[in-house]
C-alpha cells in the first residue's frame, strides 16, 4: 500500500488481465480484418470472454470509488472528472490525427468532422473513461439515495436495451449496474477475496464451475437472453476474480500485477504498436492467425510501458502523466496515470 491509495496485488492483476482481454480482442477482429480469417484459437477466446470483459473492467473501477465519492468536490472534480477529460481530450486528438496521417488497413475513415465531435460522440476505445468519468459522477450525484433504489435503476437501465445510435446514453444504460456493483459491492468482494485464500481448492473449484456454465450460455447461443448476459457477466467476473486471487497467492500473477498497476498507459497507447507490429509482421510473411495475433497483442501491451518508461523524465511525460497546469490541486510530483482501470 501507498499512503496516497491502497494498492492491492488481487486488484491490480484484475485490471492488468482486463486489460489484456480488451486488447486481445482489438487484436483478433482486427487482425481478421487484415488477413481475411478469424484466428481459431483467439476468436474462442475472445467469445468466451465477451459477457466479462467490460463488467469486469468497471466492476474492478468502483472497488475503491466509495472514498472518493464522500471526498470535498474540488478533490472529486480534479481526481474523477478533470483527470479523465484531460487523457480523454489528449488522446481523441492524438489517435485521429494519426489515423488522418497515417496509411492503414482499416475502413473506418476519419476526417476533421471527428474531431468535432469528440465532446458528443467518442473515438474508438475512448469512450471507456468517458464513461467512467460519467459514472463517478452520476454515483456523487446519488450517493445519499437509498443503494435499492440506485441498483434497482441500474437494472432497468441495463434491461431498456437503450440504442439511440449514440455511444454515451447507449454505454452507459448497458455498463452502470456493474460499476454499481463494484461500489457498493466492495466490501464482499474483498471478503470473497480472503475465502478464495482461505479455502483455493473449493475456489478453483467453484471458479471452474461457473467458467463452465458461462460457455454453455456462450456457446448454445442462449447469451442473447439479457437475464443470461447479465448472469454470465457477474458469473464471470466472479470466476476471473478468483483465478486472479490464486495466481497472485501462487506468485504467478507479477506480469498482470504490473501491467495492472499502470493500465491506462496501456488503454491509451495500445492502438499504434498493435497496428505497427500487424503491419509489419504481414510484410514479413507471417500469415497464421493465431500467432499473428500473439505478437500484436504482446507489442500492443509491452510498447506503451516501454514509451512511458522512456518519456516519463522529458517534455513528453504529459502524454501519460497530468501536468499540475491541468490539476485543480498541485501535486508536485508526478502521479503515475493508472485510474483508468
Amino acid at each position: 500500500m501507498t499512503a496516497a491509495k491502497p494498492r492491492i496485488d488481487w486488484v491490480d492483476a484484475a485490471k492488468g488481465l482486463t486489460m489484456v482481454l480488451v486488447v486481445m480482442k482489438h487484436a483478433t477482429y482486427n487482425d481478421a480484418v487484415a488477413l481475411h480469417k478469424m484466428p481459431y484459437i483467439f476468436n474462442l477466446l475472445c467469445e468466451f470472454t465477451v459477457p466479462f470483459r467490460m463488467p469486469l473492467f468497471f466492476l474492478v473501477a468502483g472497488l475503491f470509488a466509495a472514498r472518493s465519492l464522500r471526498s470535498d468536490l474540488r478533490s472529486f472534480i480534479d481526481g474523477k472528472v478533470l483527470h479523465f477529460v484531460y487523457f480523454y481530450l489528449l488522446w481523441s486528438a492524438i489517435q485521429i490525427g494519426l489515423k488522418m496521417a497515417l496509411p492503414h488497413d482499416s475502413e473506418w475513415v476519419v476526417n476533421y468532422k471527428t474531431l468535432l465531435m469528440i465532446p458528443f460522440e467518442p473515438f474508438g476505445i475512448l469512450w471507456f473513461i468517458y464513461e467512467l468519468s460519467l459514472f463517478f459522477v452520476a454515483m456523487r450525484l446519488m450517493r445519499d439515495l437509498p443503494k435499492p433504489f440506485v441498483i434497482g435503476l441500474a437494472l432497468a437501465l441495463y434491461f431498456s436495451r437503450l440504442h439511440t445510435g449514440w455511444t454515451v446514453p447507449d454505454e452507459f444504460a448497458g455498463r452502470f449496474i456493474f460499476f454499481v456493483i463494484g461500489v457498493y459491492g466492495a466490501p464482499y468482494i474483498f471478503r470473497m477475496a480472503d475465502l478464495v485464500r482461505a479455502r483455493p481448492l473449493a475456489a478453483l473449484g467453484a471458479g471452474a464451475a461457473l467458467y463452465l456454465a458461462i460457455g454453455s450460455v456462450v456457446f448454445s447461443g442462449e447469451i442473447d437472453i439479457r437475464a443470461f448476459e447479465l448472469a454470465t457477466a457477474f458469473a464471470g467476473a466472479t470466476a476471473t476474480l478468483i483465478l486472479v486471487v490464486l495466481l497472485v497467492e501462487r506468485g504467478l500473477a507479477a506480469p498482470l500485477t504490473y501491467i495492472g498497476s499502470r493500465s491506462l498507459y496501456v488503454f491509451l497507447a495500445f492502438f499504434l504498436p498493435m497496428a505497427a507490429s500487424r503491419v509489419l509482421l504481414i510484410k514479413l510473411g507471417v500469415t497464421h492467425g493465431d500467432f499473428l495475433t500473439l505478437m500484436s497483442l504482446a507489442m500492443a501491451v509491452g510498447m506503451p510501458l516501454l514509451a512511458f518508461r522512456i518519456v516519463e523524465n522529458t517534455p513528453l511525460a504529459f502524454v501519460f502523466v497530468r501536468p499540475d497546469a491541468f490539476r485543480l490541486k498541485s501535486r508536485g510530483a508526478k502521479e503515475p496515470a493508472t485510474a483508468a482501470a
